[in-house]
């Protein structure tokens, strides 16, 4: 990158698919670094190689290549505060700027009554009930906002509430952001922010804002263009025709091509919430994790993010307490989807509501969720080949804390690194219980003590006590 040029605003560079590791930007940058995550699934059967998961700081992109076959998860985190703020979101992440507790400043319609006077008023009373039809499951009273002549947004708009009645949406709540602009043309513009839920009216909502343009005649307004998300899009439900399986804990959605599959995944996802739900201990779990299973076209096109073809999937936060997960319907079938979402669902419920970037610990973030992943499968931890390889390369510097790999780190040295921060968590529960380790890691990753401050504080030993046991035990083992 050169001197001054700022990140991607997307999070990918335009035009590559595989740019080089990002490092931490400078603070005069308008988007902060995100945290890593590498995640190594251990060795399927023969036919399988060793598998790898990437995610960068600033790019949600590909680092190293892995041989055909190969399965990797890919997912970030953003410092949510910054991030949000640069949307025009609060931290809290379902109200625009310029709203407060006490009443929006401007709502989704108007009170029902007289027929609202104002270009601004019928545009907000248009958008209510759009959202009340939606909700209600009347299609014909969704698409009559929109003009007869827009037939390409008629048809988007069909597929839109099929998609998202599939997905059973419990709260639609849009709000335009300031005020309705006219146009001399005969029409007018509004941004137009929506408040969202799935299965239940009291989730962790999600969010979206887009821009609208209005046909302005007479009496009426009438919808010529609705945008889809601003910010990580298209959402799947915005341009996909969806098929849904719903669980107690876990919506899962795809498109027809793969609605075959949802019976069995579902129910391997179900069992991964089963374990990862113990360990929101910082908050409630979400009410469903939402996870979408995408095919080739899907996979390149969704929230507009191109991924590898070999990459299994990747997880992105909406806001701070909601994030959403894509699968790789290429590389993931019913018993991958168990193991990686062991481990992508304790990330969810780890860092939820976290609005800071973590990626000094990513050694912590890791590690716990690989902890997670082990003791959900209940055998012993099956990468052992590759932290003895690492180890004895000399790559590794006898350190705990390490961050993310560095650029050009080969597979095996990202799987030795993960295998080493794997070990170093099982090690701080082993010897100190695991609710002390967790204690540690809401100190340290949650809330960004330092290390040499936590450690007492959370353990009742030195840092350097507890770094120094945890790089004989790897010693050990290797």
């Amino acid at each position: 990158m050169m001197n001054g040029e700022r990140p991607d605003p997307t999070g990918l560079a335009r035009g590559t698919t595989r740019p080089p590791l990002p490092h931490p930007r400078p603070a005069e940058f308008y988007r902060p670094p995100l945290p890593v995550y590498y995640y190594q699934q251990p060795p399927a059967p023969p036919k399988r190689v060793n598998v790898l998961r990437v995610a960068l700081l600033v790019a949600l992109a590909v680092l190293l290549m892995a041989p055909a076959g190969a399965i990797a998860f890919e997912t970030a985190r953003q410092d949510r505060t910054a991030t949000l703020s640069g949307q025009g979101l609060g931290t809290s992440g379902d109200r625009p700027v310029g709203e407060s507790d006490g009443g929006p400043k401007g709502v989704s319609g108007e009170t029902k009554g007289a027929p609202p006077t104002t270009v601004d008023g019928k545009v907000r009373r248009a958008l209510s009930d759009q959202g009340a039809a939606l909700l209600g499951g009347d299609q014909a009273a969704f698409l009559a906002p929109v003009d007869q002549t827009a037939t390409k947004l008629r048809d988007e708009f069909a597929r839109r509430f099929g998609s998202l009645r599939q997905m059973r949406v419990k709260v639609w709540e849009p709000t335009v952001v300031d005020k309705v602009k006219v146009v001399g043309d005969g029409t007018a513009t509004a941004k137009v922010h929506v408040r969202y839920c799935f299965v239940v009216e009291t989730c962790d909502p999600m969010n979206f804002r887009t821009a609208t343009r209005w046909n302005v005649s007479g009496k009426t307004v009438t919808l010529l263009e609705f945008g889809v998300s601003d910010d990580l899009g298209p959402r799947p439900w915005e341009v996909s025709e969806l098929r849904t399986a719903i669980g107690q804990r876990v919506v899962l959605s795809t498109t027809p091509r793969y609605a075959s599959r949802l019976p069995s995944m579902l129910a391997s996802a179900e069992k991964a919430a089963a374990l990862t739900d113990r360990y929101a201990r910082w908050g409630r779990p979400p009410s469903r994790y939402v996870v979408y299973l995408a095919g080739p076209d899907e996979w390149s096109s969704w929230y507009g993010i191109k991924q590898e073809n070999w990459v299994a999937g990747f997880a992105l936060p909406l806001t701070p307490d909601a994030t959403e997960i894509v699968l790789n319907a290429a590389r993931v079938d019913a018993k991958e989807t168990l193991d990686v979402l062991r481990h992508e669902f304790t990330h969810v419920v780890t860092l939820a509501g976290v609005n800071r970037a973590y990626d000094k610990t990513w050694w912590f973030v890791e590690g716990l969720a690989e902890y997670v992943r082990v003791k959900g499968d209940g055998k012993p931890f099956s990468q052992m080949s590759d932290v003895r390889a690492f180890v004895r390369s000399g790559h590794w510097k006898n350190e705990i804390a390490m961050d993310d790999p560095p650029e050009g780190a080969s597979a095996s040295d990202v799987s030795g690194r993960y295998g080493i921060a794997y070990l170093s968590v099982q090690r701080l529960a082993d010897r100190f219980d695991e609710e002390k380790m967790l204690d540690f890691f809401d100190l340290t990753t949650r809330q960004g003590v330092p290390l040499a401050d936590a450690a007492p504080k959370a353990l009742g030993v030195s840092w350097d006590d507890v770094a120094n046991d945890c790089v004989r035990n790897v010693k050990a083992r290797t």
